[in-house]
């Protein structure tokens, strides 16, 4: 999978058959795989307390998701899509650079009202003071609503050049901008995180995604 996105190698398709591609039913795809695996790391990562807690599984209510998992499985599911479906993958990702960036944002949102991922305490009043979800008060950097109004600026960023680059690098754009936001801000979370090496898993795998779309944007570029 990851080496059908970084090379944006595609199925031989005719003119007639690239042009099918229905980003409604891509949307929808990738939305399911999305918050499915988003679901299943979180899962995975607190596995100790739902082995014990199996039920509470299917609490999604209770919230429980992670970003990077959720990016993941929206690939997955755009390359299962992709390759079902016969479709260019370069079009689907284009047609969701856009949406993706917006969902990021509402995701950053979320989290800046339930205090998860929350950021490094601060010795001083900032402008914008992120919450946890102790409710306590102490300040804290913020890092909620910086993933938000960086995915928002993302979002201008993205309308702006949509009609500017070859076909597939829009999309590879958008998902290094999304990689980059959770990459940089990684490093001011105080929230619990499995550890590799000294860093948080969120880091590593952003910085995974990041190349990734770096990757993409180097194919696509040369293919046009």
């Amino acid at each position: 999978m990851l080496w059908l996105i970084a090379t944006g190698s595609e199925p031989n398709l005719s003119p007639r058959r690239r042009l099918t591609n229905d980003p409604v039913i891509a949307g929808v795809v990738v939305l399911v795989t999305g918050l499915f695996l988003a679901r299943m790391t979180f899962v995975l990562l607190h596995s100790n307390y739902y082995y014990a807690h199996p039920i509470e599984i299917l609490y999604t209510w209770q919230g429980g998701l992670s970003g990077i998992g959720g990016v993941a499985g929206a690939l997955f599911g755009l390359v299962i899509y992709n390759r079902v479906r016969g479709e260019s993958f370069a079009a689907c990702v284009d047609a969701l650079a856009i949406p993706a960036a917006i969902i990021a944002s509402s995701c950053w949102l979320g989290c800046w009202m339930d205090g998860c991922a929350y950021g490094i305490p601060l010795e001083s009043q900032f402008p914008l003071t992120g919450i946890d979800m102790f409710n306590s008060d102490i300040l804290r950097w913020p890092t909620q609503a910086s993933g938000a109004i960086f995915s928002l600026l993302s979002v201008g960023a993205l309308v702006t050049l949509k009609d500017r680059l070859p076909q597939g690098v829009l999309g590879m754009v958008s998902l290094n901008l999304i990689a980059l936001g959770i990459l940089g801000i990684s490093f001011f979370r105080s929230d619990p995180s499995l550890l590799i090496a000294g860093f948080r898993l969120d880091t590593l795998a952003a910085l995974g995604l990041a190349l990734i779309g770096i990757g993409g944007i180097w194919r696509y570029t040369q293919k046009s």
